[in-house]
């Protein structure tokens, strides 16, 4: 599976490459169940996400084949968005399934159902439970 990194950014933020990567792929039915069945569904970061930008699924499956300049008028036209909501999103991304943050009661339940072979290294955030997943080094 290729996709970009949670912590990759795009237009300065995180998971938005992820996302729309995820969208063309469910799009054309080449998703993997893995991630197409918790695909833009609100517990899940997509859902978190979607929320932060006042999105649904619809909005992100039209917008994710625009060319990249296109995309991009797209997102930064969205309603309330600005460089400090995207530093916002940021903040609580990489947090996301910290005590106080979106997730935290869900994270220790999707360890324990999806990445046993991951709980060993005790992580504590979302982004690192998928990026351990996905043996994806990060400083």
């Amino acid at each position: 599976m290729n996709l970009p990194a949670p912590r990759d950014t795009l237009f300065g933020c995180m998971w938005l490459p992820r996302i729309r990567a995820k969208a063309q792929q469910y799009k054309t039915g080449k998703l993997p169940e893995i991630y197409a069945r918790p695909f833009c569904i609100p517990p899940a970061v997509d859902g978190q996400f979607l929320a932060h930008f006042q999105l649904d699924k619809d909005a992100i499956l039209d917008a994710c084949d625009l060319p990249d300049a296109d995309f991009e008028a797209w997102f930064r036209a969205l309603p309330n968005n600005s460089d400090a909501h995207i530093a916002k999103w940021n903040e609580i991304a990489v947090n996301l399934g910290r005590p106080g943050y979106p997730m935290a009661e869900r994270l220790p339940w999707a360890i324990s159902e999806y990445y046993q072979h991951i709980a060993h290294l005790n992580p504590q955030t979302v982004f690192a439970t998928l990026e351990a997943d996905e043996g994806i080094a990060h400083s």
